[in-house]
C-alpha cells in the first residue's frame, strides 16, 4: 500500500488523488497557528496503518470519534473524496476516512515561537534606531551609491544576462517608420 505525502506549504502542491488511485494519504497543516497531519484513507487502510486503536467504535454517517493519548489528539470522521462532487448525503455513508492529529502542546509551543518572532523582530527594530544601527544603515546606503558610480561595476553587470533589465525608452522615430 503506497503512502502518498502532502505539504501544504511546497511551491508546488502534490496532484490530487484521482477517484480510482485511492491510495492512503498523509496531509500536512504548518501554518503559524495550525499544526497537525490528517490520514486520509479507507477504514482498511487506517487500521493497516496502526493508527486506530483496537476495537474503537467507528463513527457512523456523520459522526466522530475522538481520543487522546500521552502525546496526541485524534479525531476521526468521514470525509468527502477528492474530485467527488455533489450532496453530503453521496459520501456520509461511505468508506473515506479523516484521521487528523494534534500534538497536545501546540498551542504552548505555537505561542512559544510567536513571542520569540515577536522579541528577534523588536531586537532587529531597536537596533536599526540605535547609533550603531543607523551608522550600519547609512554605510550601506553609502555602497550602494558607491557601487552605482562604480563605471567598471555597472558595465560588469550589464554583461551578466536578466541581471539588468532593458531601458523600456521609445525608439526614436526614424527608427519606427
Amino acid at each position: 500500500m503506497a503512502t502518498r505525502i502532502v505539504d501544504h506549504l511546497a511551491a508546488e502542491p502534490a496532484p490530487a488523488p484521482s477517484l480510482g488511485a485511492r491510495d492512503l494519504s498523509v496531509v500536512f497543516f504548518k501554518a503559524s497557528a495550525f499544526e497537525f497531519w490528517e490520514y486520509h484513507g479507507t477504514r482498511a487502510q487506517l487500521e493497516a496503518e496502526g493508527v486506530i486503536p483496537k476495537g474503537s467504535a467507528w463513527p457512523k454517517g456523520d459522526g466522530r470519534l475522538d481520543w487522546e493519548d500521552a502525546r496526541f489528539r485524534w479525531s476521526l470522521r468521514r470525509t468527502r473524496p477528492e474530485g467527488l462532487k455533489g450532496p453530503k448525503k453521496l459520501w456520509v455513508g461511505g468508506d473515506w476516512w479523516a484521521l487528523r492529529c494534534d500534538v497536545l502542546d501546540r498551542l504552548d509551543r505555537v505561542a512559544a515561537r510567536r513571542i520569540a518572532e515577536k522579541k528577534a523582530e523588536l531586537a532587529a527594530e531597536i537596533h536599526r534606531q540605535s547609533a550603531a544601527g543607523q551608522r550600519e544603515t547609512m554605510a550601506r546606503v553609502e555602497r550602494v551609491f558607491k557601487a552605482q558610480r562604480d563605471r567598471a561595476f555597472q558595465v560588469f553587470k550589464s554583461a551578466i544576462p536578466g541581471l539588468v533589465a532593458p531601458r523600456r525608452a521609445r525608439k526614436p522615430k526614424a527608427a519606427e517608420q
